[in-house]
């Protein structure tokens, strides 16, 4: 990689995080309103986003090093980057003359996860305690017969 693509790369990654704050905000997590039959409805959402990046670099001219394969030793090089983002509903805001209501998005995959892993984690310790006491009422007979003979 050279100097200029180099500068290049960084310039406009500076330039992207700097742009973050006008890309997020209370208008990436409520909606547009929409206006129908004297309601107001706007939507909710949890928005979350995420992002990394890397470089690399230099040569190994002075120690005379050879690569892999023979040849004369690399310059060298590197970069990358990458990005994601989630946004899931939460509710809905519905405004009347009469007041205003939130109805929450129930989410019935986090639900059924939730409920599987407490299932999972309570038959564990169900299965630990069960074989605990079994191993020392076992320890307590073998004593008893110990004794007797």
């Amino acid at each position: 990689m050279n100097q200029s693509t180099f500068a290049t790369t960084t310039d406009e990654m500076v330039r992207r995080i700097g742009t973050i704050s006008e890309d997020v905000g209370a208008s990436v997590c409520f909606g547009t309103p929409v206006e129908r039959d004297g309601h107001t409805v706007i939507p909710v959402a949890r928005v979350s986003f995420g992002y990394g990046m890397g470089f690399g670099g230099g040569t190994d001219n002075k120690r005379g090093n050879t690569a892999e394969f023979g040849g004369p030793a690399a310059e060298g090089g590197g970069g990358g980057g990458g990005g994601g983002g989630s946004s899931t509903p939460v509710a809905v805001i519905d405004i009347t003359e009469h007041g205003v209501e939130i109805e929450p998005v129930t989410d019935a995959t986090r639900i059924a996860m939730s409920s599987f892993m407490f299932a999972g984690w309570a038959l564990f310790w169900i299965t630990m305690t069960i074989r605990t006491v079994a191993r020392e009422s076992n320890k307590t007979q073998r004593h008893g017969m110990d004794k007797a003979s």
